[in-house]
Formats: C-alpha cells, sequence, structure tokens
C-alpha cells in the first residue's frame, strides 16, 4: 500500500535526486513515469505538491552558483531550453518531455495560489489558463499554453535575487553617483516622487528597489504590484492587483487609506498613472517604474496611461483632460531616472531630470518642460552634474 510522503520528506527526496544528477535522465520521460521512479506512485496530492518549492528540471539553474537569471522554454517538443547565464543568452541543449513543462506551470501556478489543490482533481487532466504572470518562490514567471502560443506551451522566467542589491551595492558598481542618490533620497524625504525609467531587463526594478529598502528603513511603505517582487521592509504592506481593467488604480487609490509614507508602484501601465500622480499632489509622494528608453518617452508614456486613467473615472477626453495630466505631471515635484546599459555594455543610470512647472497650457504630446540633473558622460563612463534643482526643498542646495 501506497503511504503518502510528508512534505518535509517528499521534498529532500526530491532535492536529493536533483542534486545527485540521479534525475537527470527522467526530464526526457513522461513526468508520471518520472515520480513513480521516485515515490513508487505516479500520482502524489496536489495538496502535497503546492507545499513543495521544487521545479523539476528547473532545479539545476536555480542553483546560486549557476548564475542564471532567466529560463525560457519556447514551446515545441524538442527545443532545448535557453538560459540567461552570465549576462549571455545560452542554448543548454537540454529537451523536455512535454509534461514536464506542463508540471512546471502547474506548480508556479499552485506557489502563486492562482489555483486551489482542495478544488481540483489530481487524476483528472488539468486545463491551465492560456496565459498567466505572476511570482512563485521569487521565480517572475509568464507562461502560456495552446493554442495561444502555436508552439506548444512556453516558459519565461526570471529568477528574484536571493539579496537584492542596496543603493551603496549600486554606487559601489558605479551603477549610480554618490550625489545623484543622495540628490534622489532627499528629494524624496521631501515630498517629490520619482519614476525610474528603462526597457527591459535594465535594471529598473532593482534601482526602485534600492531607494524602497533605504526610505523603509524609517518609513511606512505600500507597495501595489502584479506579482509580489519588491522585497520588503520594515513598515510595509504589499497589496497584489490584477492589471486587468480597472483593478490596479483601484488598489493605488485604496493605499491612501492604510497610512502611506510612500506608494510604490512595481510597474506602470495603464490607468493607475491618474490615480499616483493624483496621490502625490495631495502630499502622498510615490515610487515607480515605467517601460521607457529615455527621459521624454518615459513621460509621454505617463501621459498616455494616465489619460487612459482620468477617462476611466469620468468618461472623459480630449484638451481638457490632456490639460489636466500634464498639469498633474508638472506640479507633482517628479524626478525621471532613465537607467539603461552603456555604450561599455554595464546597466548603469544614464540620466536624472527635474520635471519642471509647465508655462502656458502644453498640448499633449509636447515635450514635457525639464531640467536635467545628471547626465552620463561616456569619457568618465558615470554621471556627470550639469543642472540644479528647482523645487524648493532643493534650491539653493542641489
Amino acid at each position: 500500500m501506497f503511504v503518502v510522503p510528508g512534505h518535509a520528506e517528499a521534498l529532500e527526496e526530491l532535492r536529493m535526486h536533483t542534486s545527485s544528477g540521479r534525475a537527470d535522465r527522467l526530464w526526457s520521460r513522461p513526468f508520471a513515469e518520472g515520480i513513480e521512479s521516485i515515490f513508487g506512485n505516479a500520482v502524489l496530492p496536489l495538496a502535497l505538491w503546492s507545499q513543495l518549492d521544487w521545479y523539476g528540471p528547473l532545479e539545476t539553474w536555480r542553483k546560486p552558483e549557476a548564475e542564471v537569471s532567466d529560463i525560457l522554454f519556447n514551446g515545441p517538443a524538442h527545443d532545448p531550453i535557453f538560459v540567461m547565464q552570465r549576462g549571455a543568452m545560452t542554448n543548454t541543449g537540454v529537451t523536455l518531455h512535454p509534461s514536464w513543462v506542463t508540471f512546471i506551470q502547474r506548480q508556479l501556478l499552485l506557489r502563486a495560489h492562482k489555483l486551489d489543490p482542495l478544488k481540483l482533481d489530481p487524476f483528472a487532466d488539468l486545463v491551465l489558463p492560456d496565459r498567466d504572470y505572476g511570482v512563485a518562490d521569487d521565480l517572475r514567471y509568464a507562461i502560456t499554453t495552446f493554442p495561444f502560443s502555436r508552439g506548444g506551451p512556453t516558459l519565461a522566467i526570471r529568477m528574484l535575487p536571493e539579496r537584492w542589491r542596496t543603493l551603496d551595492d549600486m554606487v559601489q558598481s558605479n551603477t549610480i553617483s554618490r550625489d545623484a542618490a543622495t540628490l534622489i533620497l532627499t528629494g524624496l524625504r521631501e515630498g517629490a516622487s520619482v519614476m525610474v525609467a528603462g526597457s527591459t531587463g535594465s535594471g529598473k526594478t532593482t534601482l526602485a528597489a534600492g531607494f524602497t529598502q533605504e526610505l523603509g528603513k524609517t518609513a511606512r511603505m505600500i507597495y501595489v504590484e502584479d506579482g509580489g517582487e519588491l522585497p520588503r521592509t520594515a513598515n510595509s504592506v504589499h497589496l497584489e492587483a490584477s492589471s486587468e481593467g480597472n483593478a490596479f488604480a483601484e488598489a493605488v487609490r485604496f493605499t491612501l487609506r492604510q497610512k502611506p509614507s510612500y506608494v510604490v508602484v512595481g510597474e506602470v501601465r495603464g490607468g493607475e498613472a491618474m490615480a499616483m500622480l493624483q496621490a502625490a499632489t495631495t502630499g502622498h509622494p510615490g515610487i515607480c517604474t515605467i517601460h521607457a528608453n529615455d527621459v521624454q518617452s518615459a513621460l509621454r508614456n505617463l501621459e498616455r496611461n494616465a489619460m487612459l486613467g482620468l477617462a476611466a473615472q469620468a468618461g472623459g477626453g480630449g484638451n481638457a483632460s490632456a490639460a489636466l495630466v500634464r498639469g498633474l505631471i508638472t506640479t507633482s515635484g517628479l524626478l525621471v531616472v532613465h537607467i539603461g546599459p552603456s555604450p561599455r555594455g554595464r546597466r548603469t543610470v544614464l540620466a536624472v531630470d527635474e520635471v519642471l512647472r509647465q508655462t502656458g497650457q502644453g498640448a499633449s504630446g509636447d515635450a514635457f518642460p525639464t531640467e536635467k540633473l545628471f547626465t552620463y558622460d561616456p569619457h568618465l563612463d558615470g554621471l556627470q552634474r550639469v543642472g540644479t534643482v528647482n523645487a524648493p526643498w532643493g534650491h539653493g542646495r542641489y
């Protein structure tokens, strides 16, 4: 008679098989066959799997010594796993039986609490969503299934750091200068808001986390994310909201009832931009990230997203709405920090700009008035001070 192991016993057995290399031969065989070879039974309760921080073939690359940041699988059954290792895309040559890919997807959903194991039949074929994203066990994932991805189920997994880099770490590595870090922190403590802009993989989240960790030593931080990615601080609340519909913007507005010192939005993608701007102009500064390749693109993206939020609030649009949004952006005490790869291929802060008050009405699409405070100097391979702060908190001091 098969006796279901406890979760500690099961996890130890699975990790022993993967660390010893004995499990490597299982990845090309059906999942059920592999599990039966380990436990003597092909079916373990989903309630047990939901307690196990174990992802089968991915365990090899989860070890810190592997120096892997991303794990990618493109769908077709005989395609290999690709990884970002030491900053380079690498073909591992490892192929998986499709059932292992399905297991990994199921495990991510179970561990992210997207599936309730008590409501699922372990003997029935599990129907997974056509796409999903989130965070489980310090893995930020985006997955798809057929027919959304015609080639088959896909995986895109980013390993979150066990230890987040601090601002001091980033100053030491010349990601940001001490002068720029001090100015931005002073601005935040005096009521300015900060938007960190960059492309995918540029280091936006890491830099934002550096600021939140520093502020969180003494301040109350309320985080809103669509996956629990940013590190906790001593006095903090983390809210997880869907980016579908208006739920994310509503979550940002709700934070104002939780006595925040700062409102932190993991990434601005929609109408929550309007909620953040409204919060900033009522004395609740914030930190957010946004996808953009330069400061002006970041501000235009913020404007466009805030317009969506305003339309959702009032069903409006047009020139009056554009003027209102631009007025909020240019009076919210905003600092924009652009991070990206330097000409030498190193992640670094490339610009720090202060958004100035709009003189005149301004129209949607016009350049935003800014004061360049720091720009990247390729000869110095670092930031150079080029301007001074106009806002009262820094005028004459910074």
